[in-house]
């Protein structure tokens, strides 16, 4: 069935949103706010439709014409098609409207000014294939669907010159792909990476960190740097003296707020031990590590020992968890601490909407939060926001 659909605004993952002539919400994946779309529908449910884009009938003025030919058929980037003042405005109000719509407290939160990044393409410093018949692949929607890429412009320029070097090997096999500046690109087919087991960031102006060649460290240092500039500025704002940081990672967090917030200490834990390793050693390269203090452990399992030696009117619970969010055992737990603050850096706007109502149970509203573009052209991005504690 087709039907004529006129798009009003732009979903979270980067669906255009319309409506049918019986009022039904209706998906259209590549259509933007203002467009009027002949859509097939692929997809009737009883609350929403799903339709492919078959036409564009009035267009947008910050539609573009898409700068990679596997736009519409890679997933990754949705907003190829769009302005990037379009994708940045869509992105920040997707983010707002996950923290107020049903938010009695909506009213009280401070949104800070989003924060775009510098360039769109080439970016990405890691960028990871599966190998299929010969190809490097992405997959597709299904997971299952193998896209044969011989090129991504999300990658480094090193990155894709490598990659266009580089031969597939394995079906199944993963290939991995990564850019630091002291390091330059690496391919984990080759000898040069078995051979490496850290690679060195550089995080703009906070210098040099230390990472384990498999663990997670950002994609876009750029936007990273902003990132952390936000998230010591909003920590200082809490008076905090004591920091006690879940999921650290490589310790980056953790040291810069010991390095730049005098008098403060830091206690954090990260399940992988050989980023933990490395954090010991970026506290030390940083100058800091008699002030900071990093255990291997489940953030779970070890919050309660962490929050043990800690003051909790002094204290701020940074948290930086996966996508899918704080576990509901470990969100009472912070809860029931009480600290001063909580400072909540997510890649998952509806897994930290769950959160923060979760926190609020226990007296806690967000006071500050703010967008970051950490992934352009993509239907994701990363934002920072600030609870306190209600006064009773």
């Amino acid at each position: 069935m087709e039907l004529t659909v006129l798009v009003s605004r732009i979903a979270f993952g980067g669906d255009g949103i319309g409506r049918l002539p019986d009022g039904k919400v209706c998906f259209v994946p590549g259509a933007l706010p203002g467009e009027t779309v002949r859509a097939g529908i692929v997809r009737d449910a009883k609350s929403f439709a799903r339709a492919e884009l078959l036409e564009v009938l009035e267009a947008s003025p910050e539609r573009r014409e898409p700068d990679c030919p596997l736009a519409g058929t890679c997933p990754g980037c949705v907003y190829r098609h769009a302005s990037y003042d379009c994708e940045l405005e869509w992105k920040n109000r997707q983010f707002t409207d996950f923290l107020t719509r049903g938010n009695p407290a909506a009213g009280d939160i401070r949104f800070l000014p989003p924060l775009g990044a510098p360039s769109r393409n080439g970016y990405r410093n890691k960028l990871t294939f599966v190998c299929e018949n010969g190809a490097f692949c992405y997959r597709g929607l299904d997971n299952k669907t193998a896209i044969p890429v011989d090129d991504c412009p999300l990658g480094r320029p090193a990155i894709r010159e490598l990659l266009a070097a580089a031969a597939p090997g394995a079906d199944g096999q993963k290939r991995t792909f990564r850019w630091t500046l002291h390091d330059g690109a690496l391919d984990s087919g080759s000898d040069a990476w078995r051979r490496t087991a850290h690679l060195t960031e550089q995080l703009g102006a906070f210098g040099d960190f230390r990472v384990p060649k498999a663990s997670f460290f950002q994609v876009n240092i750029a936007t990273a740097s902003a990132l952390a500039e936000r998230v010591l500025a909003l920590l200082k704002e809490t008076g905090a003296e004591q920091l006690l940081e879940l999921y650290c990672g490589s310790g980056v967090f953790s040291i810069l707020a010991a390095e730049h917030i005098p008098g403060l200490t830091a206690r954090a834990v990260e399940l992988d031990r050989a980023a933990i390793d490395a954090a010991n050693h970026n506290a030390a390269h940083h100058g800091v590590a008699k002030r900071c203090t990093f255990l291997a452990a489940d953030a779970g399992e070890a919050f309660r020992r962490l929050a043990a030696s800690c003051d909790p009117a002094k204290c701020c619970v940074l948290v930086d968890p996966p996508r899918t969010g704080l576990p509901a055992s470990l969100t009472r737990e912070i809860g029931e601490f009480g600290p001063e603050a909580v400072l909540y850096v997510s890649c998952g706007p509806d897994t930290l909407r769950r959160d923060a109502d979760r926190l609020a149970e226990h007296g806690f509203r967000i006071q500050s939060a703010g967008m970051i573009d950490m992934f352009p052209a993509t239907g994701h991005f990363e934002s920072v926001t600030l609870f306190g504690r209600c006064a009773s």
